[in-house]
């Protein structure tokens, strides 16, 4: 059928098309945004939006970041949703734009986008590094020696499914909650009087029960979420409805399972409103591996 098009319809199509896709684009976006503000993907067993593209999507690694970025841009500037629809702004550029708003809060987000609509991403992102705070991000190099690597290496079976950063960030996150327990109990023992509160023994007989995972259940699979990163103690039964800070009714939940859990015991608008901060909130780690051998850098963006 098209090889049937005179040049001239032939051209005149496939311009209808590709402002077809870029709708389609946009409107592909719109959902991912709904599904991120719910937290519907901790239903589906993953703990992201972007392990949700890749796992339930299939999309590929790049294709489900530069999606989940362009995402993040959509709440960081609303006007990046609209130039996006209109055509005027690629998925790239807008990706781009999620890791400068994120690096510079002092620009002005609206001014920022029109300087770089109708660019091309290596234009747009020329102009970003010009306008950036501070263009040099923070970076720390390891170079792992092989016995070191070895030993990473043997963390893969215990830390199944996740990266190398998510690892290293568990493993920093629970060095953390021990200096924490630590000093937890060289302070005063007088019970406190906030029924939030969660005691220590409370706290190490969950941690003992959870295994350094989250306990979150998806209500689709049925199997548990396993997360290892960003786990936080949740009172099943909320206080206000009778609930207890006692070991049966407190579990660890990752921060996906937390804020799908708010969601739904309070609705999206209430979490929004409770918590705006804490659903808002994201701490982007890259992993970048330098070269042959076992070097990687770390890339802590905005530091």
């Amino acid at each position: 059928m098209i090889r049937k098009l005179s040049d001239k319809e032939l051209i005149v199509q496939v311009v209808r098309k590709v402002k077809e896709e870029k709708l389609i684009v946009s409107e592909v976006l719109n959902y991912l945004e709904e599904i991120d503000r719910r937290k519907v993907f901790i239903d589906y067993g993953v703990p992201s939006l972007f392990k949700f593209c890749t796992r339930i999507l299939k999309y590929s690694d790049s294709e489900a970041a530069i999606r989940v970025k362009a995402v993040r841009a959509f709440k960081a500037s609303p006007i990046v949703k609209k130039k996006i629809a209109d055509g005027s702004l690629g998925l790239t550029t807008a990706a781009y734009l999620d890791s400068f708003f994120k690096n510079n809060k002092k620009q002005h987000k609206e001014d920022v986008v029109k300087q770089v609509c109708g660019k091309s991403s290596k234009q747009a992102k020329d102009i970003l590094n010009l306008l950036a705070d501070n263009p040099v991000p923070r970076t720390l190099k390891i170079t792992l020696p092989e016995h070191l690597l070895k030993k990473f290496e043997s963390l893969s079976d215990d830390f199944e499914g996740c990266s190398e950063i998510e690892i290293i960030e568990s493993l920093i996150d629970r060095h953390i909650e021990q200096i924490k327990q630590g000093k937890a109990k060289r302070r005063s023992t007088k019970k406190s009087k906030n029924q939030r509160y969660i005691t220590r023994v409370v706290k190490e007989g969950v941690d003992q029960r959870a295994k350094n995972r989250c306990e979150g259940i998806s209500p689709i699979s049925g199997k548990r979420c396993q997360s290892r990163t960003n786990l936080q103690y949740d009172h099943i039964q909320a206080i206000s409805k009778g609930g207890d800070s006692s070991k049966e009714n407190i579990r660890k939940l990752c921060f996906g399972c937390n804020a799908r859990a708010g969601v739904k015991a309070l609705g999206v608008q209430k979490m929004l409103q409770r918590d705006s901060a804490t659903l808002q909130a994201s701490t982007n780690y890259y992993l970048e591996e330098t070269g042959a051998g076992p070097q990687y850098t770390f890339i802590a963006p905005g530091g």
